[in-house]
């Protein structure tokens, strides 16, 4: 078996149990290139609105075919109204044989969130929390009515725990004969409303020659099992399983590649059981390294685990569980041109149908015994909890992609994308955007001192609020930061967001943070 030597990366963290605190959309702080992390490093930084930011990685075993990494990671904001922390670690490792390679980790995490989203009438106004009138959900079976100071501060805060467990082998790299991965992941997820999600996730995967090209077949299974206290018993919750399959066919040559497939998601208790589409993709590259033209016909059935929707939205209703997504069809088409030598360009559109795509809406409540002579407007709160309606629907977009690179010096990434979604059954695509904009730039001005500007664009979102359209406000969120190197060991940077004190709204009720700053250093050992 003819195989080239590997290379992997000095720090291999697969275990990412995910964080994701949406009141600091632009906390995202890379360590200085500079900074030496072949032994470890650590990482804190503070700043106002008391938000913390913490790192440490440290190599327990490192030598030539063995690596033991551990890993801990914190992000949090421990201000009064919008509390929200997450902390992460990480244990993983890393054997390489003759032939193959032998992985395993064990990750950790824990979160803590508050509700702190206003409440709105009918009008769109935000609703007094002291008022005393009784409510009940509109589409539960509870016959018991709150207030809406009982709803919104019923649980205001929560908390999950995470466990994530894998072990896995792989044939190494650029492997000449048979290509194979296999893995296995325990992951477990533990609210404090009582809820729980265990997920077991079969992976695998091989290609093997055929002649001169490869044919190979993708597999994944995922069991879901669920156990809950003091909640109602929906349908929902049942335990079950999706088996994925995906045979294909490779045609690999210099100038062209050509992926000949189909998929098929095969789901058991809930929902369809069989939902196939195509998997076919090809890539021509009409001028090596100057001009490529890629396209395809592909489609998925996306698993919406519990655990995968709390990292999205952890505002969700505490008995949310959301049905798996169907995409029969997803064509793409784009062209990629490198007009000189530091300067990539990636233009692309992408067409999809989506059967049973879901959208975030505030959980509406309606008063017990509502008065003649009261107001409409108060007959009904929506709650800073998220349902979702299900809508089939399509989605077409229209994407550029650029990267700017001069001698290691300046380094600018442009995204930009236009979505047009057309939803059967409801009036917008509910807050999905239709203008997205990114822009990254970084400049190392010398060898201590390296500069960086980020800027975030949303535009054209709309929440609702029962059968009312109610406008989101454009996200613009502009960053700056700076690193200064002292040395190989110590660094010192700094984080200034949303420079604008812009109050958009990731979701509908809750205000990110106005303008803040992030002071730390980094050290390496």
């Amino acid at each position: 078996m003819a195989k080239l030597p590997a290379e992997y990366s000095d720090f291999n963290l697969p275990l990412n149990v995910g964080f994701n605190i949406l009141n600091l959309p632009a906390a995202e702080l890379i360590t200085d290139k500079h900074i030496n992390i072949n032994n470890g490093y650590a990482r804190l930084a503070v700043g106002n609105y008391l938000n913390t930011l913490g790192d440490f990685a440290y190599p327990l075993i490192n030598t030539p075919d063995t690596r033991l990494d551990f890993s801990l990671n914190h992000l949090a904001t421990f201000d009064s109204k919008q509390m929200h922390s997450t902390t992460l670690s990480n244990l993983s490792f890393d054997k390489v044989f003759k032939t193959f390679a032998l992985y395993a980790g064990l990750g950790g995490g824990h979160e803590y969130l508050k509700y702190y989203g206003n409440y709105y009438n009918a009008a769109d106004s935000i609703v007094n929390q002291s008022n005393t009138s009784a409510y009940v959900e509109k589409q539960g079976s509870g016959l018991a009515g709150f207030p809406v100071n009982t709803l919104a501060n019923n649980s205001a805060d929560n908390t999950f725990w995470r466990l994530n467990v894998l072990v896995g082998v792989r044939s190494l790299p650029l492997s000449a004969g048979l290509n194979y991965q296999a893995e296995v992941q325990y992951q477990a997820l533990n609210a404090a409303n009582g809820i729980s999600e265990k997920l077991v996730h079969t992976v695998a995967g091989f290609s093997s020659p055929s002649e001169q090209n490869r044919l190979g077949l993708d597999f994944e299974l995922y069991n879901m099992i669920y156990t809950k206290a003091d909640i109602p018993d929906p349908s929902s919750w049942q335990s079950y399983s999706v088996m994925k399959l995906s045979p294909y066919y490779r045609i690999d040559r210099p100038e062209y590649t050509v992926r000949l497939g189909f998929k098929s998601g095969l789901s058991f208790v809930r929902g369809k059981f069989m939902n196939p589409s195509a998997d076919v993709s090809a890539e021509w590259k009409a001028i090596p390294k100057q001009l490529s033209i890629y396209g395809g016909l592909t489609g998925n059935y996306e698993v919406n685990t519990l655990n995968r929707t709390l990292t999205e939205n952890p505002y969700i209703f505490s008995d949310l569980r959301l049905n798996d997504t169907y995409i029969p069809f997803d064509l793409f088409a784009g062209i990629k041109i490198k007009p000189i030598y530091n300067l990539l360009v990636d233009a692309y559109i992408d067409y999809k149908h989506i059967n049973g795509q879901y959208f975030y809406v505030n959980k509406e409540y309606m008063l017990v015994n509502p008065v003649v002579s009261e107001s409409s407007s108060i007959s009904t709160v929506f709650s800073n909890r998220f349902n979702v309606v299900y809508s089939n629907a399509s989605q077409a977009r229209l994407g550029l992609r650029a990267n700017y690179n001069m001698q290691d010096k300046l380094n600018v990434e442009l995204k930009w994308a236009y979505n047009a979604w057309n939803v059967d059954t409801e009036q917008y695509a509910w807050n999905m955007p239709k203008y997205e904009a990114q822009v990254n730039a970084g400049y190392r001005m010398n060898d201590k001192l390296a500069l960086s500007a980020n800027l975030y664009y949303e535009g054209s979102r709309f929440a609702k609020l029962g059968t009312v359209a109610v406008a989101m406000q454009d996200k613009v969120d502009f960053n700056l930061g700076a690193t200064y190197s002292y040395n190989n060991t110590i660094s010192f940077f700094g984080k200034l967001n949303n420079l604008f004190n812009k109050k958009y709204q990731d979701y509908y009720g809750y205000d990110v943070q106005g303008t803040n700053i992030l002071l730390g250093a980094a050290f390496s050992f």
